[in-house]
């Protein structure tokens, strides 16, 4: 018999009377004593789409604009040339918006600088630096682009290989190599890199590639300067630190870059060699963006995309990334206090976006998943997995809008959780420990402007 609490009006009316709201299809479930919550809401602390932004998503009721709008073309460069300011860009670099993820971004990129001398040969054209799963997707990015890639894979929770790095660009004695590409934060194992340090091993062997950094996950996150760390390409996505919306992957270029993208489809398109990119062709895109400031096809959500630079304009860069770090001490402190280990080897390349932790020894997938499972249904904290290494453990992300409040929540739920499973771990200490971390970093806080909390 249908609830006569429920309106008639109500959509919720039809499904109770077809029965169609009942227990939760969901294994974990099963046997399990489970309430109705009076809310949906949960606290995120995956590595994306992660805690967006209040002016986004007061944003997202708004109308949707045209593409070719009068207008339109002048608001997008706008958007652009904010967010390279957002990255540090070098001047006469180009911002390119395309419409997707980070992997379009990265796709863009991969394909950039082939040369008619590179077609039939087997000499090298990209390194890529391997630690984890993102950055070995990146080297699988190119590898099925077609390139000659030289993949140079370090143990996850290490640094970069710097070492294979510089033997390989040593013996690049013809220059064939055109990028080196590397993530600055490796989302799948909360290490992050130095990306300067390659700039700085370029330079001292005098080679001629550019610098290729991954930075969707730390962009927005932790400092990012495309110039003092000497980065050509940077690739990032609307939904981690910037606290967007999904469907943009960004690829922000120095003006070498451009110069260099510019002058090697000239020499294929001389030779009649097909590229074979349409839609991530960096050429079409940046004459598309220079002459018209329109993207080639339809583009993602620029509106949303420049509230989010709104919010992090408000906050202050310096303040989010340290707001990101304060987050990650939480964390840290939790697990160390628990008796768990971080996956980062050592505490200086240590995240402050991504905490990934170890599982102990003897409690695999099934365990991890239970206790993902427990954080989830139970309290409403929603943690992921470590990517690749279903083994391995946890990660708990500190990406987008969160504050030390939700990280001290998130906390308290994965080690009441991993305890709940089985798992060895002193519970209390950790939290004791996560206690006094958020103790040492929360701060007084003003809401962004916008609608109050009376919806005013």
């Amino acid at each position: 018999m249908t609830n006569k609490l429920i309106s008639p009006l109500s959509g919720l009316r039809r499904l109770v009377e077809t029965d169609q709201v009942g227990p939760l299809e969901h294994d974990f479930l099963n046997g399990k004593d489970a309430i109705w919550s009076p809310h949906s809401k949960i606290i995120n602390v995956t590595p994306g789409p992660a805690f967006g932004s209040e002016l986004v998503t007061q944003f997202s009721s708004n109308q949707t604009r045209g593409m070719r709008g009068p207008g339109v073309a002048n608001f997008f460069t706008a958007v652009r040339a904010e967010y390279g300011k957002l990255v540090d860009m070098q001047e006469g670099g180009r911002a390119l918006f395309f419409t997707g993820s980070g992997t379009s971004a990265t796709e863009a990129a991969a394909g950039a600088l082939r040369t008619p001398e590179e077609a039939g040969s087997d000499k090298p054209a990209i390194v890529t630096m391997e630690i984890g799963a993102f950055s070995t997707a990146m080297g699988n990015c190119v590898e099925n682009l077609g390139r000659n890639v030289i993949r140079l894979k370090g143990q996850i929770g290490e640094d970069l290989p710097y070492d294979q790095c510089r033997e390989v660009l040593a013996a690049d004695t013809e220059h064939t190599i055109k990028m080196v590409m590397a993530p600055q934060n490796e989302t799948g194992a909360g290490v992050t890199t130095d990306p300067k340090k390659i700039r700085d091993l370029l330079d001292e062997l005098n080679h001629p590639a550019l610098v290729c950094i991954d930075g969707i996950s730390s962009i927005g996150s932790m400092p990012c300067s495309m110039k003092e760390m000497g980065i050509d390409m940077l690739f990032g996505c609307s939904q981690k630190g910037i606290m967007g919306t999904p469907g943009i992957g960004m690829l922000s270029m120095s003006d070498r870059a451009v110069k260099l993208v510019l002058e090697h489809d000239k020499q294929l398109e001389e030779a009649g060699i097909k590229k074979g990119q349409h839609y991530l062709h960096l050429s079409k895109m940046i004459n598309a963006m220079d002459s018209l400031g329109l993207h080639l096809e339809t583009p993602g959500n620029y509106a949303q995309f420049a509230a989010a630079l709104d919010a992090i304009a408000i906050e202050g860069i310096d303040r989010a990334c340290e707001r990101h770090k304060d987050c990650s001490e939480v964390f840290r402190a939790a697990v160390k206090g628990a008796g768990l280990e971080l996956v980062a080897k050592d505490d200086s390349i240590a995240s402050n976006a991504v905490t990934a932790v170890k599982s102990p020894e003897g409690f695999g997938e099934a365990k991890i998943m239970e206790v993902l499972n427990i954080m989830y249904f139970k309290h409403a904290v929603e943690a992921a997995a470590i990517p690749g290494a279903p083994d391995l453990g946890w990660r708990l992300c500190a990406t987008g809008g969160i504050q030390p409040q939700h990280a001290l929540s998130a906390s308290i739920a994965f080690l009441k959780s991993v305890e709940e499973a089985g798992i060895p771990v002193d519970a209390e200490k950790g939290l004791l420990a996560a206690s006094e971390a958020y103790s040492n970093v929360v701060k007084y806080h003003r809401p962004l402007p916008g609608i109050d909390t009376y919806g005013r």
